[in-house]
């Protein structure tokens, strides 16, 4: 979705993927990526990709995921908001795929072994009518996450499928961890700004 740096600073909860484009103003440069600031005429944003070079006042797209509240221990400071950039166009780069990982991997390319009286993601999109409501317990890796003030939006996949799950931050969830979560499915979810999910785990345990 294209929205202006304006747009993402004033509700970056209604967005999960966005693409903005701004002039750089500063770029700092740490170990394997780059933060770069950019302005628009609405606001400015911190966006942070792979090693790259930008002059300042060049114009760069940025797609990727906003998260809120990142505290970078390379750099030793707080971003209240920043965009996890996915790709990155214009000025010296053509593409450059972000460090932290917000891209998806493929259902196909994992193979969890399911865990006992637990249930497989496939099972619970074909009877989420009858699991509405329900808990269950599932082992799956985690692909995506988005992470928010109060939680995570996860990614799960299995190897037979890939489920949404809201996870709350109090506990530790990467992308790339192998976990058995349990929570409670829920159908028919309205989230707002467009954001329906058919089916989504919340979750209440991570193992």
């Amino acid at each position: 979705m294209d929205v202006t740096i304006g747009e993402a600073l004033a509700d970056p909860y209604a967005y999960e993927t966005i693409r903005v484009t701004g002039i750089v103003n500063q770029t700092i440069n740490v170990t394997g990526y780059t933060y770069m600031e950019i302005t628009d005429s609405t606001g400015s944003l911190w966006v942070a990709g792979y090693s790259t070079q930008q002059d300042n006042g060049t114009e760069i797209t940025a797609t990727g995921n906003l998260n809120i509240e990142f505290t970078s221990p390379t750099m030793g400071r707080t971003f209240d908001i920043i965009l996890f950039a996915d790709s990155i166009s214009g000025g010296n780069t053509s593409v450059s795929n972000s460090p932290h990982g917000s891209g998806t991997i493929m259902t196909g390319d994992i193979n969890v072994t399911p865990v006992d009286e637990g249930t497989r993601i496939e099972d619970i999109k074909s009877m989420s009518a009858a699991l509405d409501g329900q808990v269950v317990k599932v082992s799956a890796e985690v692909v995506k996450n988005v992470v928010l003030i109060d939680e995570y939006f996860l990614t799960l996949d299995d190897g037979t499928g890939q489920l949404k799950a809201r996870c709350p931050n109090t506990f530790n969830v990467s992308q790339g961890d192998s976990v058995v979560v349990t929570g409670s499915v829920m159908t028919d979810v309205d989230l707002g700004n467009e954001y329906f999910y058919e089916v989504l785990l919340q979750i209440t345990d991570v193992e």
